[in-house]
């Protein structure tokens, strides 16, 4: 299982997901994934551990990010298309212009 170092969050936290089936996702390929899917480097990732629950990933970007939906449907693809069995979460409201 990778493990994730901490680092403080950068801005809005935007997506929460899930793996499932005992997966996992380093840090670094993760960041990759989430600043495509965000268009923009100006992003972080944390691993978080909920008690009972397993561990949850969190997606932070700014504020400003341009088309939340956008990232939010480029980031499902794109961890469907390296074969990951996840549930994701959307924080809704998260940005006045989400659409």
């Amino acid at each position: 299982m990778a493990n994730l170092t901490y680092h403080p969050p950068l801005g809005v936290r935007w997506l929460t997901f899930r793996l499932r089936n005992g997966q996992s996702i380093g840090p670094e390929k993760l960041r990759a994934v989430w600043s495509d899917a965000a268009e923009t480097n100006n992003c972080s990732v944390r691993r978080e551990h909920v008690e009972g629950t397993g561990f949850v990933y969190a997606l932070y970007a700014p504020s400003g990010l341009c088309v939340p939906r956008r990232a939010e449907l480029r980031m499902r693809l794109l961890l469907e298309e390296a074969g990951y069995a996840f549930s994701m979460g959307v924080l809704t409201g998260s940005h006045p212009a989400y659409g």
